[in-house]
């Protein structure tokens, strides 16, 4: 059976449509650090921290053998699919696909190499609609904490490369509602802002652009005690029509 080994969102994994238990969430910590190095080793004592922190149980080889035999069960009907014990380490070996965090990678991957902004804003799309919430959700140690924190980074680097390729063809008007609440929650990003700017110039609503420039501007000097950027200075002067050069002379 081909197996999905779900993270971005509850863990899970899904035998051909059917969701198998995994078990508990000690237990899907075990399969979330393999999974995120699928077909890499992980040292035991990586594991334990990853899945215990500062605090492992007393016999923490036995409640990994544990978790790892029932594991095993769990994935028995899987194709290509293993957890290997080696000398010193743990392997979770299986196609990468399989894993929704590497397919978003790759995805991302292809994205940002690809030829044309519509190739590009397709791959983004294939690669953001994997995404089902928060990653790992329900799990919590401090490893997966760390972890949840850059796969959320990746998460919204790729939304961010995949507007500038949505304006880049025309379709600003399509990303007001989207960027108008990506700019709520984080309202210093400069290159949120821009965006947000152009989206609102290209759909006819250049005074409210303008208005919302004045807002940040005024943000970043009485939180940061900085003036906005080059690259937002430059979406400003394109809203006043005035030349990027003209600041120079």
């Amino acid at each position: 059976m081909a197996v999905e080994i779900r993270l971005l969102g509850t863990v899970d994994a899904v035998l051909d449509g059917r969701w198998t238990d995994l078990g508990h969430a000690r237990q899907q910590c075990v399969l979330v650090a393999l999974a995120v190095e699928v077909n890499q080793p992980v040292t035991f004592d990586q594991l334990v921290a990853r899945v215990w922190g500062d605090r492992p149980p007393r016999r923490p080889r036995s409640a990994l053998y544990g978790y790892l035999y029932r594991l095993r069960r769990a994935l028995a009907d899987a194709d290509d699919v293993a957890l290997v014990r080696r000398t010193g380490c743990y392997e979770l070996v299986a196609d990468p696909g399989a894993v929704d965090l590497k397919r978003f990678e790759e995805l991302t991957g292809a994205a940002r190499r690809s030829g044309t902004d519509a190739e590009r804003l397709g791959l983004f799309d294939r690669a953001l609609g994997l995404w089902r919430g928060e990653p790992f959700a329900g799990l919590d140690t401090p490893w997966l904490g760390a972890m949840r924190a850059v796969v959320d980074q990746q998460r919204y680097l790729a939304e961010t490369e995949r507007t500038d390729a949505a304006l880049r063809l025309g379709l600003g008007a399509g990303e007001l509602a989207r960027l108008t609440a990506r700019a709520a929650d984080h309202p210093l990003d400069e290159r949120v802002a821009a965006q947000l700017l152009l989206a609102l110039h290209r759909s006819g609503r250049t005074g409210e652009a303008l208005g919302r420039y004045q807002r940040v501007h005024r943000r970043l000097a009485d939180e940061l005690g900085t003036d906005p950027g080059p690259a937002l200075r430059a979406v400003h002067r394109q809203l006043l029509h005035v030349p990027v050069d003209a600041g120079r002379r």
